[in-house]
């Protein structure tokens, strides 16, 4: 991979900057305190998910609200472009330039990391904190501490680092697989005992079904022979039982016309008796014809008077009405009047208010003024906000010129370097000339990788056979799926660290045979032409800047002209608090007048309904002389009736005289009425009793000749046998469900211990597989236990080799020789002689960890960058700059980036990235 560029913004000590890298190796130099270490911790942040000991408050400017880190790097999975942007109150943003789209990623554990650890290069599983703080880019100061360290306490750390513990975790985890198997095999095997105690009880219960089907099939028998008989009883009851009725039908009809003819001759003798009554009430009636004549005649008089009367109340209640409606229309006269009086008191109040209208007048004219001074008060303020908004751009566009600027200045470094590059030019085409170096070399090394190979061939082979084996078991048993899948992992990792390392060793010699290869310095010296018209392009734009300080000069001149139309504007509005004063001063004085030419409208209004008023009077004068004069009809008519009240006294003398004779004629009346129908009822019951007992003299000689041929002992017997039959199929019928019941239960039982047998069966044949499995798990769980050691020492004989190599070729001197053992000490051995690394010097201390530290990266991670933080501290300038020389001379890895504070990595590299300290 390659990191392209890293912007920061409001990150730490830096507002708002960017910086762009080149392959090989990038020196990052600056004073103390201008952000150096933070454009590292910048990268480790987005890319690698490190912040230290920091938390995310501690990454963020002071002043500012969040903290935001775009790196755009090539991957090393397509060799595509990518863009990675987190910012402290957003998280992560994934970008891809070239599509010019978002990519679909936003959960950090679930999403982002896992794509991150597959565009580095990284193996699925990795923690990229940890490989970034314990090999990528180790703390300042910290570089060699970890050598230093005694056996005990380096063990954990580089335990660590190669992941020796991941086996000793397969290896507890498995533990509990383990137990997990052996249980299952356990509980299978208790279950095979139920069920063997379940189907103890299957003969038994063979038998009793026997039985218990015979019994049903008797019942069922002896019930179809009762029903038989049953039915032949019920046919001979049926008939036996249809004579009974209709004797007893014969009796029931004999005793009815029995109890009529009785109830006939009763009848007969009251309608003797009512006819007698009623030939005495026509007797009565006869004696008392003229009495009730004259009554009614009296009664018919006083019906005429009465009529006469209710005329009379007819004309007094309308006297009484006309002499209301005079009384109200007296009162609405009245009223009107006052009315009109009020008008003359509103006449007068005009009079009153016209001086005050002037006044009123004068108060609004002043406050119409005063609200036009206002209004250019709002105007000023809106010019004033105007020309502050363009005082903002003016700043806004200087800020951007002087980014420019800085820019463009920052462009000088590059612009220097045209003549170093023009150098290196020339160091290229003489090295054109310099081809037969590593030729020896390369041939060992090649021998090297092919004993390699031959032995990772049958690793890899172990390997797939043990992963296709947890596959299976996966499949198999799925509760198992988590720690499985654990182990595959690790199996996985296994095999990518073993890729990584032979991959590691024919990167090295690709290295050797591009650096004899001609082919390959003549590209070399292309990229560096391209690269030295690049730099004298950007001497182009570095020559603008003079025309960006004239743009500078003239914006400022335009924000002072603002600045002082700003300062006038404010000194205009100075008067607006007085106006306002004024204001309300005026609206207090005509809320005092209390609007007096808006009362006079009113009082003018209410004048306007004179003539109207006038009107209304007139006409209820004339209604009440229209009142008066009907008042005086009525009395007329009225005096007709003067003598009706005598003659109604007269009328009722002469009814009340024959009331008695009256009342006894109507109380006799009907009765005397009803002396024809009482007659006829009296001969129609006389027939109906004579019919009567001609019909119960025939019923009574069909039911004796009936009776002779009825058998009651015969029916008796019948009835007897009948409900014996009966019973007995109730009690058949009533036991059979119970039998059946029974009968059905024990087919269940039947069925539930077939069942057991069959999981019996089934649980015989899963217990094999799961004693299989337990085999399989204990088979692995040793694998690993014994995997662990191996695989990490061929790691560290890998990473040994790698280091060796990297050590001579950090320190030019081809008679050294480095080992790291499996205790990870380092051991450097010169000639005959061997030194243990707390005996070498500070410098040879610095180059050896160095050395071990890139070869871990390299061989346990496919990542070909590295950063180094102030390697030369505690350094004199000779080893300073043989240190220097000795990075910049590593040619396994794509990108290293050096932090310095002195000048000693800008004599080896073209790649100068000068961090100043902002203001």
């Amino acid at each position: 991979m390659e990191i392209l560029s890293v912007s920061l913004k409001n990150f730490k000590s830096h507002s708002d900057r960017h910086f762009t890298f080149q392959p090989g190796t990038n020196a990052i130099c600056g004073e103390n305190g201008a952000g150096k270490t933070s454009i590292l911790e910048a990268i480790a942040w987005a890319l690698f998910d490190y912040a230290g000991d920091y938390n995310k408050e501690d990454l963020v400017r002071n002043g500012a609200a969040s903290a935001q880190v775009r790196v755009a790097f090539i991957s090393s999975r397509d060799g595509r472009t990518y863009e990675v942007q987190r910012c402290t109150s957003k998280s992560y943003t994934l970008y891809d330039p070239q599509l010019d789209e978002r990519l679909p990623y936003s959960r950090i554990k679930e999403e982002v990391i896992p794509w991150l650890r597959e565009h580095l290069g990284v193996a699925p599983g990795t923690d990229l904190s940890q490989l970034f703080s314990s090999t990528i880019g180790v703390p300042q100061g910290t570089f060699a501490v970890d050598f230093l360290l005694t056996k005990e306490k380096r063990k954990p750390i580089f335990d660590k680092i190669l992941k020796v513990e991941e086996y000793q975790q397969s290896w507890k985890k498995l533990g509990d697989l383990e137990k997990y198997a052996k249980g299952q095999v356990e509980g299978l095997e208790q279950e095979i005992a139920h069920y063997d105690d379940d189907l103890t009880a299957l003969t038994p219960l063979l038998q009793k079904r026997q039985e218990q089907s015979e019994d049903v099939k008797r019942v069922q028998t002896e019930l179809e022979q009762v029903q038989v008989a049953l039915a032949q009883w019920q046919h001979e009851q049926s008939q036996l039982s249809t004579q009974a009725t209709q004797l007893q039908q014969f009796d029931s009809q004999l005793e009815k016309l029995v109890a009529r003819i009785q109830t006939e001759t009763a009848l007969v003798e009251r309608l003797r008796l009512d006819l007698q009554e009623a030939e005495k009430a026509v007797a009565i009636c006869t004696a008392n014809r003229e009495a009730f004549q004259a009554y009614g005649l009296a009664e018919k008089a006083l019906n005429e008077l009465e009529q006469q009367q209710r005329s009379e109340r007819q004309l007094q209640q309308k006297r009484q009405q006309n002499q209301e409606q005079l009384r109200d229309r007296q009162t609405k006269l009245a009223t009107l009047n006052h009315q009109l009086d009020r008008l003359q008191q509103a006449r007068a109040e005009i009079i009153q208010l016209e001086p005050l209208i002037g006044q009123q007048q004068q108060l609004e004219q002043s406050l119409q003024s005063l609200n036009q001074q206002l209004q250019e008060c709002v105007n000023w303020q809106r010019s004033l906000k105007d020309q502050e908004k363009r005082l903002a751009q003016v700043q806004t566009r200087v800020t951007q010129i002087d980014q420019n600027i800085s820019r463009i200045q920052a462009l000088k470094a590059q612009v220097q370097q045209i003549p170093h590059l023009e150098q290196q030019q020339q160091r290229y085409q003489q090295q054109l000339s310099r081809i037969a170096a590593a030729a020896q070399f390369e041939a060992d090394l090649r021998q090297l990788l092919e004993q390699s190979a031959a032995k990772g061939d049958r690793y890899l082979t172990q390997v797939a056979q043990a992963k296709a084996t947890l596959k299976d078991l996966q499949q198999t048993v799925p509760l198992w799926s988590e720690p499985l899948e654990l182990a595959l992992t690790t199996l996985q990792s296994s095999v990518h660290w073993q890729e990584h390392l032979m991959t590691a060793l024919q990167d090295i010699l690709k290295d050797l045979a591009e650096q004899t290869s001609e082919t390959r310095l003549e590209q070399q010296l292309q990229k560096l032409q391209a690269d030295l018209k690049i730099a004298r392009q950007q001497q182009v734009e570095f020559s603008s800047l003079d025309r960006l300080l004239n743009d500078r000069e003239q914006l400022i001149e335009e924000a002072i002209a603002l600045q002082a139309s700003l300062t006038e504007l404010h000194t205009q509005l100075a008067g607006e608090p007085l106006l306002k004063k004024q204001h309300i001063r005026l609206g207090q004085e005509l809320d005092v007048l209390g609007d007096p030419r808006g009362r006079c409208r009113l009082q003018q209004q209410e004048l306007q309904q004179e003539p109207d008023l006038q009107v209304k009077i007139q006409a209820l004068q004339n209604s009440l002389t229209i009142d008066q004069r009907a008042i005086t009809t009525l009395d007329q008519q009225l005096a007709a009736f003067a003598d009706l009240a005598e003659t109604l006294q007269k009328q009722q003398a002469l009814r009340e005289q024959h009331r008695a004779a009256h009342q006894e004629y109507l109380e006799h009346q009907k009765l005397a009425n009803s002396r024809r129908e009482r007659d006829q009822l009296l001969q129609t019951a006389i027939v109906q009793l004579q019919t009567l007992e001609q019909d119960a003299k025939a019923m009574s000689a069909e039911r004796d000749r009936l009776n002779e041929t009825f058998d009651a002992a015969r029916f008796q017997t019948v009835q007897t046998a009948y409900q014996e039959t009966k019973e007995q199929s109730i009690a058949l019928n009533a036991s059979l469900p119970d039998k059946l019941k029974y009968l059905t239960d024990l087919d269940q039982q039947l069925i539930r211990l077939e069942t057991i047998q069959t999981k019996r069966s089934q649980a015989q044949g899963l217990v094999e597989q799961k004693r299989k499995t337990q085999r399989f798990v204990k088979f692995a769980r040793d694998a690993y236990k014994k995997a662990g050691p191996r695989i990490t020492e061929r790691y560290v004989q890998n990473i040994s080799r790698e280091a060796d190599r990297l050590f001579r070729e950090l320190l030019n001197r081809p008679n050294v020789g480095l080992e790291w053992t499996r205790e990870y000490e380092i051991l450097v051995q010169e000639g005959a002689h061997t030194r243990r690394f707390i005996n070498l010097s500070g410098g040879e201390q610095m180059c050896a960890a160095l050395a071990v530290r890139l070869a871990l990266l390299k061989v346990l991670a496919d990542i070909d960058i590295a950063f180094f933080d102030e390697p030369t501290t505690n350094m004199d300038k000779p080893r300073r700059d043989h240190l220097a020389e000795a990075i910049a001379n590593i040619k396994t890895f794509r990108q290293l980036f050096v932090i310095s504070h002195d000048d000693t990595f800008e004599k080896v590299t073209e790649n100068i990235i000068l961090v100043e300290r902002e203001a």
